[in-house]
């Protein structure tokens, strides 16, 4: 037991310390915010143009994209934070410290997930109060409360895609543009502005093989009652299994990569 306390005081520290980082810079929550409610308020007015049955009324298609939008930040922060920070990390000289210590380089990278999906439930929640509070977006309550344990899956979910890029940046030192890619790809493939069934045929299939697809139709359903297109349990079972499946591949690479970079003594350089 004193293993497992030791190894959750390290991983309490490195969030700890990542929120202190944050927050010492002025304004560190506030430009985030201001893009999320830019955008909200955005396709507050697109959506008065959209009259197609796809994607229901104006209203209909505004909650729609309210909860892609909030659903896209958490994401972002488990795809494109966590790399940043690593980043960070190696120029700073202060990664060979977690490299050495007992905790482990693989173990303190899962763990810089941990204050930027913090931060992005924060703003999440945020963005749909102003939503709320401007528009009149309309949840479903009490499901939307569901919609808690669906996004700490989702997260869990997104995360393997933040360790590969995380390898490569061990790797290869730079990664953002992956970071970025794999953001944009699966925004607009899986359904955070519009319905995949509006996607051509020829690239479609790509909707069913990533875990944001299902995130996404479980968090709207819950939130703003959306109706899903298959049993909510096979949305739960596709968040697992890519969950287990995706952790497995991804802790691998990133452990891969270490050693990689032990063995090139190339680790510490950027």
């Amino acid at each position: 037991m004193s293993g497992v306390r030791t190894s959750a005081a390290a991983a309490a520290a490195i969030v700890r310390r990542d929120a202190q980082i944050f927050l010492s810079y002025p304004f560190s929550f506030v430009t985030p915010l201001l893009s999320a409610m830019f955008g909200v308020t955005l396709f507050h007015f697109i959506a008065q143009l959209v009259h197609n049955p796809a994607v229901g009324t104006p209203d209909e298609y505004f909650a729609y994209v309210v909860v892609g939008i909030v659903i896209l930040g958490v994401l972002t922060s488990a795809v494109g934070t966590p790399p940043a920070v690593l980043r960070q990390e190696l120029v700073a000289g202060t990664f060979e410290r977690l490299l050495l210590s007992p905790f482990g380089a693989v173990r303190s990278a899962v763990c810089m997930m941990g204050f930027p999906l913090l931060r992005s439930v924060v703003i999440g929640v945020a963005t749909l109060a102003f939503a709320d509070a401007a528009f009149g977006l309309h949840l479903s309550w009490p499901d939307t409360l569901l919609a808690i344990p669906v996004g700490a899956l989702a997260a869990v979910a997104f995360a393997p895609f933040g360790l590969a890029v995380s390898a490569s940046v061990i790797l290869f030192k730079r990664a953002a543009v992956v970071a970025t890619l794999v953001i944009s790809a699966m925004s607009l493939l899986a359904g955070a502005y519009f319905p995949v069934s509006l996607l051509p045929g020829w690239i479609r299939w790509t909707s069913e093989v990533q875990p944001f697809t299902p995130a996404t139709e479980l968090m709207r359903h819950l939130m703003v009652g959306t109706a899903l297109s298959e049993s909510a349990w096979l949305d739960v079972f596709k968040l697992v299994a890519f969950s287990a499946v995706l952790l497995t591949v991804a802790g691998m690479a990133l452990a891969g990569a270490v050693q990689v970079g032990r063995r090139r003594g190339t680790i510490i350089e950027y």
